[in-house]
């Protein structure tokens, strides 16, 4: 072989390394595409379901889990809010529409309408044996039993000075609030009735918790509710047409002062033609049933 034919046979031994190599090196560091991946969010862990009843017995439940409070209303209408700052209290809001909470007490805004208003937390409450619902309230207080045609509610978040009918300026919070149903004492000049548990640490309603400072010359007497000794005043009150009879059954517990009360609102029944066949409601049938409501109240031990 002439060394022409070497020297080519070298030349393309190593071109064809070279062509090797490159190949081989190419591959090994091509670069490699991810393929994509499909996922799932991550299902929110609930921490706590709260039932709530609000005004004209609607009802709310919200199921809370971090950040986030997932509602079913009374309505059908279901609502997933964020959680958003606050400065007292929780606050969930998406758009137009606001979830307030605070302590056992709630309400829902959509837009500029309060359309669940005066909720309760009534987790330990919501069943109904023999016509009867018992109501315990969040910090384990008290408990109260009702007549499950009538409605639970709250009342608005925060210190109210009607914490108590003739309000002295003090400062309190309705811890909650039985009202009648809708159409209860039909054809009769009936308007409604209410009670509620209201309770104050303000030291001057603590001092005169026990006395009457409404001038409107009230029936005073005491009376005990489940071996706990209570002042009762009885007062009425009127107004175009309408008359408010009030219960007020008072006590010191705790360093508070409670007053437990009823309210009976009716019409005149000289309002009323004759002719609409409106009669006078039945005073003893509604005092009997609010009057069952008082006697059920119960401070829990603390």
């Amino acid at each position: 072989m002439t060394f022409k034919k070497v020297v080519f046979y070298i030349a393309f031994i190593g071109l064809i390394g070279i062509v090797a190599y490159q190949f081989v090196h190419n591959k090994q560091t091509a670069p490699v595409v991810p393929i994509p991946v499909e996922t799932t969010p991550p299902v929110p862990i609930i921490t706590s379901v709260v039932q709530y009843s609000c005004d004209s017995g609607t009802t709310i439940s919200a199921s809370y889990s971090d950040k986030a409070a997932a509602l079913t209303l009374s309505d059908g209408r279901t609502f997933t809010l964020p959680q958003t700052a606050s400065a007292d209290g929780a606050q969930y809001g998406k758009d137009t529409i606001l979830f307030v909470t605070k302590g056992a007490q709630a309400f829902l805004t959509e837009g500029d309408t309060t359309t669940y208003n005066n909720c309760i937390d009534n987790s330990a409450g919501g069943v109904s044996v023999n016509g009867i619902k018992t109501f315990t309230d969040q910090g384990k207080t008290f408990t109260v039993s009702y007549p499950d045609t009538f409605i639970l509610s709250g009342s608005a978040i925060g210190y109210t000075e009607n914490w108590k009918t003739n309000t002295d300026s003090t400062l309190g919070v309705i811890l909650a609030t039985i009202t009648s149903p809708a159409n209860y004492q039909p054809k009769t000049n009936f308007g409604d009735a209410k009670f509620t548990v209201g309770t104050s640490s303000d030291l001057k309603a603590v001092k005169g918790c026990l006395v009457d400072t409404s001038g409107q010359g009230v029936t005073k007497s005491t009376v005990v509710i489940n071996k706990v000794p209570f002042t009762k005043f009885v007062s009425v009150d009127a107004g175009a047409g309408n008359r408010y009879e009030t219960d007020s059954f008072r006590a010191i517990q705790n360093d508070q002062c409670y007053a437990i009360e009823y309210t009976i609102h009716y019409a005149v029944l000289d309002n009323y033609d004759p002719s609409s066949g409106i009669k006078a409601f039945d005073q003893k049938k509604v005092h009997a049933v609010l009057d069952g409501i008082v006697k059920s109240f119960s401070f829990l031990p603390q």
